[in-house]
């Protein structure tokens, strides 16, 4: 499944755009992520941008953000869930040709301005679910990947969610902040030791994942295709490219870095989240073998193929502990 944006430069004007019809072919799923619902129910989306990605004739998945994210949930939703907001929800998604829905948000995250935890929201989530698969509708819900989340019964009720949910986003994204003298990216493979060094990693998800009563055989793992900094929110491997980057204080990965993810990836037998394609090299301004060096890799990873360096891309050349 991949991530979908679009109209990056009203983001940054030296970010390009791209055109959904040239998402790469291995982009089974296409995760559109321009919408948003407000706590009245209100649709925010472009419906435009939206027609060209269901254009593709790929199965679209909405993300569902509320614009408030977990306050919103709290207010929306009540012990017989939303059937009004659902049914909006619902008709959108007939009118438009949508799959299904990516529910996010539904676990706090105090250090991103979520309100304090609220035990109503697993609670009320589930007849929510119901009602929005009464429409035929794909569901997945998205993971906070902190321990304290993936553990929580009465965040993740797994006994019921798993009757009811298509798939789970395991988010290994926005984990740790850019420090690229750590590590090239925000989130290591392997386990680092606790201390002033520590980096929380994907191995370290994975073994409290499979702790849990979550389904197993329905986890999708996201992986970051985007070089990461703590100043700006998005950069593109096309500024990396082109030379507009710092590497003091960019995480950059490299080609050798998402071979990696995508291979341990397959290794857990989950799926894959990409996140996303536009922000790889699209136009091969670093001169690789192809466009989208990065998502090559990250496929070439997960489908036990060829790993593709790239010089221009693989800017990083700092020797780290961690993978």
């Amino acid at each position: 499944m991949c991530y979908f944006k679009g109209h990056m430069e009203e983001y940054d004007i030296t970010l390009l755009d791209l055109d959904p019809k040239k998402l790469p072919s291995e982009c089974e799923v296409i995760i559109y992520t321009r919408f948003q619902i407000t706590e009245l129910s209100r649709l925010d989306v472009d419906e435009e941008l939206l027609k060209n990605v269901t254009d593709t004739n790929k199965p679209v998945i909405m993300r569902l953000y509320r614009t408030d994210w977990y306050d919103d949930w709290s207010t929306v939703l009540s012990s017989n869930g939303n059937s009004k907001d659902a049914k909006i929800l619902c008709d959108f998604a007939k009118k438009n040709k949508i799959k299904g829905y990516l529910i996010k948000a539904i676990a706090p995250q105090e250090t991103s301005g979520y309100s304090a935890f609220n035990k109503n929201i697993g609670k009320n989530i589930i007849p929510y679910i119901k009602q929005l698969k009464e429409c035929d509708l794909i569901i997945g819900v998205t993971i906070n990947p902190a321990p304290s989340a993936i553990q929580n019964p009465c965040i993740y009720n797994y006994e019921e969610l798993n009757e009811i949910v298509d798939f789970y986003e395991v988010a290994t994204y926005f984990m740790n902040k850019c420090n690229p003298n750590l590590y090239n990216g925000r989130t290591p493979i392997t386990k680092s030791e606790h201390g002033p060094n520590y980096l929380y990693g994907m191995e370290e998800v994975a073994s409290y994942i499979k702790k849990s009563k979550i389904s197993q055989d329905k986890l999708a793992f996201a992986v970051e295709l985007f070089p990461a900094s703590n100043s700006t929110k998005y950069n593109s491997y096309t500024q990396v490219c082109t030379g507009q980057f710092d590497n003091s204080s960019w995480c950059v990965q490299t080609s050798r870095n998402l071979y990696d993810k995508g291979k341990f990836v397959r290794n857990l037998n989950s799926g894959i989240l990409i996140e996303y394609p536009e922000y790889d090299d699209i136009n091969n301004d670093c001169g690789c073998n192809s466009t989208f060096n990065g998502f090559n890799n990250i496929i070439g990873g997960f489908k036990s193929g060829q790993l593709s360096p790239c010089q221009n891309f693989d800017v990083q050349s700092t020797s780290y502990t961690l993978k």
